[in-house]
């Protein structure tokens, strides 16, 4: 039997009418519970809501088929469970884990992307009722056309950060290396992050020698300073300061963004890269966003064979450090 049993990709075990486990596969064993033993009642180890349901089907003769979390001892997995009688009972276990935190992802994302697109749609044709409104004097029409462009270059925004991940995430991304003055390149990121550090009245500054070239992609490394640099601007303080250094190593060019705002909790460093994660902070800041902005950038260093720490502390400010290899350097 145990040859048969083992041809089976799923967890198996196989009991009498008693609930007495006959024998079970290595899949089993190895994959869902190290401590079974013949002879033993399946109840001791094995438990999920409908298990008595199960039997009785089985007993019967109908088969028992349904997804619900399975409790192998104290290991709680999602599984697919399967219950049929023949000679004797056979109990199949399919983990789906990996399916049900697919499904779950899906169901945030179309949560995610619905509220992030609504909100700016509602805000937009709330402003159109007004300006089409005949009663509305001409300078308020003017104030709110310019607030609906805003809202309306905030979507192109996020679709431009949802095409941009897909593509990286499905590896079409191709780079295009050249030498890059890295000074001109983070004097660049500050003006077209102008719009969101001028009306906060915070300071930038820029440390960098002008005369340091890198050799890589400098359309990734462009997205990956206004990532950061945009995130920094969000999450400081008004009039605070956000200093950008730039400096050569040994092979390789290192920037860092450090800021001096609220900062992130401990416990929340390690998921700041994950697509949709918002720190806490975000909502104490009023910071919008559909936290994608980290994502990206873990995915454009990952292009660039570069690496990004993070420091912060909570309440103090962040400091993010990207060390890019220098192409050029290696090939001298």
């Amino acid at each position: 039997m145990d040859k048969i049993l083992n041809f089976v990709d799923e967890g198996l075990i196989v009991t009498n009418d008693e609930f007495i486990i006959l024998d079970f596969n290595n899949t089993l064993r190895d994959n869902f519970i190290s401590e079974i033993e013949k002879g033993t009642k399946i109840l001791e180890i094995i438990s999920f809501p409908e298990i008595n349901e199960a039997f009785e089907k089985a007993s019967v003769g109908y088969t028992f088929s349904k997804r619900t979390p399975v409790y192998f001892g104290l290991k709680r997995i999602e599984c697919e469970v399967t219950v049929l009688k023949e000679n004797y009972i056979y109990w199949l276990f399919k983990d789906i884990t990996a399916q049900e935190v697919l499904k779950n992802a899906k169901a945030d994302f179309i949560s995610a992307v619905s509220h992030e697109f609504m909100t700016p749609i509602g805000i937009v044709k709330g402003f159109l009722e007004i300006i089409k409104d005949s009663n509305t004097p001409a300078h308020l029409k003017d104030n709110y056309f310019d607030r609906a462009t805003a809202q309306l270059n905030r979507l192109e925004k996020l679709l431009d950060q949802l095409l941009s991940l897909s593509e990286l995430e499905m590896k079409r991304y191709r780079p295009n290396f050249s030498s890059v003055n890295v000074s001109q390149l983070l004097s660049e990121a500050k003006e077209e992050m102008s719009y969101r550090w001028k009306p906060k009245k915070i300071q930038i500054f820029i440390n960098s020698d002008k005369s340091l070239f890198v050799y890589t992609d400098g359309s990734a490394l462009y997205r990956i300073v206004t990532n950061l640099l945009s995130n920094a601007i969000k999450y400081s303080y008004e009039n605070g300061e956000v200093t950008i250094s730039a400096k050569e190593k040994v092979g390789s060019v290192e920037i860092s963004i450090e800021d001096h705002g609220i900062g992130i909790k401990e416990k929340e460093l390690p998921r700041v890269f994950e697509r949709f994660y918002r720190a806490s902070n975000c909502s104490q800041t009023g910071a919008k966003g559909m936290g994608l902005g980290l994502a990206l950038v873990k995915h454009l260093c990952e292009i660039l064979n570069a690496k990004i720490s993070i420091e912060s502390k909570y309440t103090l400010g962040t400091s993010v450090t990207v060390l890019i290899p220098n192409l050029d350097f290696r090939s001298k």
